[in-house]
């Protein structure tokens, strides 16, 4: 699924597809980053590594696996 990263609209995919905490989010590393930075501002913190969303860990793709605007979830356990 492709769609424009922004923290509200990870905040409404985790609602829509009911993920829970032992789901975590991949993103390509240019929504990793913005992001990031959004979620940082949002919140007035500094993000040093992955960080949580209504308690869904969002990671940064290493991997080469998940394109732009496209949000893969996997299970913690398989992580």
């Amino acid at each position: 699924m492709r769609i424009a990263i922004s923290y509200d609209t990870i905040q409404e995919y985790i609602l829509e597809n009911d993920l829970n905490e032992s789901d975590s989010i991949i993103l390509h590393p240019a929504d990793y980053d913005n992001l990031a930075a959004e979620y940082a501002e949002e919140n007035n913190i500094m993000i040093f590594r992955s960080f949580e969303i209504l308690g869904i860990q969002v990671i940064e793709d290493t991997e080469d696996e998940v394109k732009k605007n496209q949000i893969m979830v996997v299970q913690m356990d398989t992580f």
